[in-house]
């Protein structure tokens, strides 16, 4: 399905996530590299995305959104574009006895991202494969 909608998108527009929820209802978040997702944008993906979604034989409800500010980071390219940013990670396995990890991403190479802990500092590198859900974790009040 995402392909489907990916090949849909207005020009300058990222699926960050496609996703369904009970209903269903998919869940479309998009992102773009002109200007704000604001509802005059989202109306215009969902008219390009439609007929797209129609001809795949979808005909269930849909909708477009930001991806907010606690963005979910579902690409190995959204980790490298958000290094220096601080991010919550799960992984699908236990690594090190533990499967939740948050802090800031210092890097992001081919296969995997380092990440340096909030708590205690220490960096560990996680391999992008072992990720079962990762997003940003933003501060507004900094």
């Amino acid at each position: 399905m995402a392909q489907v909608v990916e090949g849909a998108l207005p020009a300058g527009t990222e699926l960050v996530e496609a996703r369904f929820s009970p209903g269903p209802l998919l869940t479309l978040l998009v992102d773009r590299e002109d200007g704000p997702v604001d509802h005059e944008f989202t109306s215009r993906v969902v008219s390009a995305v439609s007929p797209a979604l129609e001809e795949e034989g979808y005909d269930g409800m849909f909708e477009v959104s930001s991806p907010g500010i606690e963005r979910p980071l579902t690409k190995p390219e959204h980790f490298r574009r958000f290094v220096g940013h601080e991010a919550k990670v799960r992984l699908a396995e236990p690594m090190e006895g533990r499967r939740n990890f948050t802090g800031v991403i210092e890097s992001a190479g081919e296969n995997d991202f380092v990440l340096k802990l909030s708590e205690g500092g220490a960096e560990v590198e996680l391999p992008f494969g072992s990720v079962s859900r990762a997003h940003l974790k933003e501060d507004i009040y900094r």
